[in-house]
């Protein structure tokens, strides 16, 4: 029988979903060493990397829920499922930070959003293209990664460079936020008894799989002094 045609198991599919929640942890460990190093472009296409990994982690998830509900899946569906870029990243979007300046355009929809009646039609526009800029999401951290790799031609007087493209306050923030992300699946993963009532089936299989992955620990970006004295000010003299 043709390998990619062959039934695969839920526990295979716990497998691979474990082994790509570890190599997003990887990937973001690598990341910030790039950080600390001053690589910002390079940190932020390896922390995009990441993130397409932890969308994987959640896909094989979905895959795996739909095997224990009877359903027939193939490596090539399987392979087909995580083929692109942007459906990864989606599914690896599990929080959502909007970091916006009050004077723009999207600044402005957020301060009607938050300031307005709740409930109200202008409330309801509001929310309506702020879920619009949710969704694009994905595809601009797709973008971001391919602008933080490769020198590209955007005009006939200008080249876009990874090393302009990425600051080092853009690049901590993709990494922040990339972290947050993996350390809520780090701690489910290294304490399934705690989250046990949310799905007791799936970490039952976890607590039962002897010799799973250790997982590397979340590690977070650390802000430049400059930028952290211009956020909090100095330290008070004790």
């Amino acid at each position: 029988m043709d390998r990619e045609l062959a039934s695969v198991s839920p526990q295979y599919l716990l497998e691979g979903a474990v082994y790509a929640l570890e190599q997003c942890g990887l990937l973001l460990r690598d990341a910030n060493l790039l950080y600390r190093s001053g690589s910002y472009a390079s940190a932020v296409a390896l922390a995009a990397f990441a993130r397409e990994e932890l969308g994987r982690y959640r896909i094989l998830l979905d895959l795996r829920t739909e095997v224990l509900g009877g359903d027939h899946l193939t490596i090539k569906k399987i392979q087909d499922r995580c083929k692109k870029h942007e459906h990864k990243q989606e599914a690896g979007m599990l929080s959502f930070v909007m970091r916006v300046d009050t004077d723009t355009a999207l600044g402005g929809l957020l301060g009607t959003y938050l300031n307005v009646k709740h409930g109200s039609e202008e409330w309801k526009t509001a929310r309506e293209q702020l879920e619009q800029a949710r969704q694009s999401i994905p595809v601009e951290r797709h973008k971001q990664r391919m602008s933080a790799l490769y020198v590209d031609a955007v005009a006939p007087d200008l080249w876009s460079r990874p090393t302009r493209e990425i600051s080092q306050i853009s690049a901590h923030a993709y990494l922040q936020d990339a972290t947050n992300d993996y350390s809520g699946q780090y701690d489910r993963y290294i304490n399934p008894e705690t989250y046990k009532p949310d799905d007791p089936e799936l970490y039952t299989a976890l607590e039962t799989w002897i010799g799973r992955p250790t997982l590397p620990p979340p590690e977070r970006p650390e802000l430049p002094p400059w930028l952290t004295l211009a956020m909090y000010g100095p330290k008070p003299i004790p």
